[in-house]
């Protein structure tokens, strides 16, 4: 077999864990995240298009399996949104899709009628990667938001009515390592907060963990924690143990196995699955995603706990349900963290790009 013939198999992998993710998220019962970050952005999220001009500007986050796409005005407040599933994957799989088609269909109404007033659209994520609309190369660590926005690069359109922007992602050539899309929220964040100096954990498929400080982003490391939950609640022998329940102290007290024995992680897996078999009742009671979740987010912690000082910044980027799930595993080992909402980080960190792009 060729390599063209696994890539039907790659998409649909993809877009199986996407759905496995999603799927955990919703299931988890509710986590406490009254503590939130303020971001500096004014959303008016329930503003009809049809009661605004045409926007200053248009900010897009593109994912590899949605996109979105906010109508800004001058003062980087929201006018409108929109979102459609037609990621970078859902484009790579079909002929007929391309970037540009996708953008137009989203953002049709938010146009100028003339092609003389291009509007500007300035885009962070997957368009930018090698199987994107237009390669915008990593930029390497230390970075500064500014040199971020400098290596922006500019498709050429159809459509004259667009001026689009795709920002860089960033490269660590030592402990090798790449981002795409998590750089715009670390600019946000750090807009919101140019004083910060620590760690910021952004979790996901793929999670991440930047070191921020002095005005810049200086190191990074990331950890595939969401997709090896994924492939082993779904594709693994442990499918067998997953269902509908959740309990916390399940989760904790596997976070807190996985601080005291680190080395024991491939162990700790197959017993989600032997404790239902062998008629020990205590261990098959436990929800097998929450022994399985608490054992992969406790590794990731673990490791990442070990590297950090004992009075370090830590602030986490994300969905409310999973933060609340590192915030409960950071406690374990006696860490606090407070949840920022990752929407409003990721826009405030386009309309940054936009000013220095605009300066420029």
């Amino acid at each position: 077999m060729t390599v063209a013939d696994f890539r039907p198999l790659r998409r649909l992998t993809r877009i199986m864990i996407d759905r496995v993710l999603c799927k955990l998220y919703e299931d988890m019962s509710q986590y406490n995240n009254n503590t939130r970050i303020n971001v500096a952005v004014s959303p008016s999220l329930q503003s009809p298009s049809s009661q605004f001009a045409h926007p200053a500007w248009i900010a897009v986050d593109w994912g590899t399996s949605n996109v979105r796409a906010w109508a800004m005005d001058g003062g980087d407040n929201i006018l409108d949104q929109v979102s459609s599933p037609r990621g970078m994957n859902a484009i790579a799989a079909d002929a007929v899709l391309g970037f540009e088609g996708v953008l137009i269909d989203l953002i049709e109404r938010w146009l100028p009628a003339k092609a003389s007033d291009r509007m500007r659209v300035v885009v962070c994520g997957m368009a930018g990667a090698k199987q994107g609309w237009l390669e915008a190369p990593y930029c390497s660590v230390p970075v500064r938001p500014d040199e971020l926005a400098s290596g922006a690069v500019r498709p050429a359109v159809s459509d004259q009515r667009i001026d689009v922007a795709i920002l860089p992602g960033l490269k660590q050539v030592d402990d090798p390592d790449v981002m795409r899309g998590e750089e715009t929220q670390l600019v946000g964040f750090m807009a919101a907060h140019p004083g910060f100096d620590g760690w910021v954990c952004l979790p996901g498929t793929h999670s991440k963990w930047a070191r921020v400080s002095g005005g810049a982003i200086r190191a990074f490391r990331t950890y595939m924690t969401g997709e090896v939950f994924a492939l082993l609640s779904g594709q693994s022998i442990l499918r067998h143990s997953m269902d509908d329940r959740w309990d916390d102290a399940v989760f904790e007290q596997t976070v807190r196995e996985a601080a005291s024995a680190p080395t024991g992680f491939l162990h700790k897996l197959f017993t989600v699955r032997a404790s239902g078999l062998v008629g020990n009742a205590d261990a098959a009671s436990q929800p097998g995603a929450s022994v399985l979740s608490g054992a992969v987010i406790g590794s990731e912690i673990a490791d990442v706990v070990g590297d950090l000082g004992d009075k370090i910044q830590i602030a986490l980027i994300g969905d409310g349900k999973l933060a609340g799930l590192y915030r409960k595993a950071l406690a374990a080992h006696g860490r606090d963290a407070e949840a920022v909402d990752g929407a409003a980080i990721t826009i405030a960190g386009l309309a940054r790009a936009y000013r220095a792009i605009n300066i420029a």
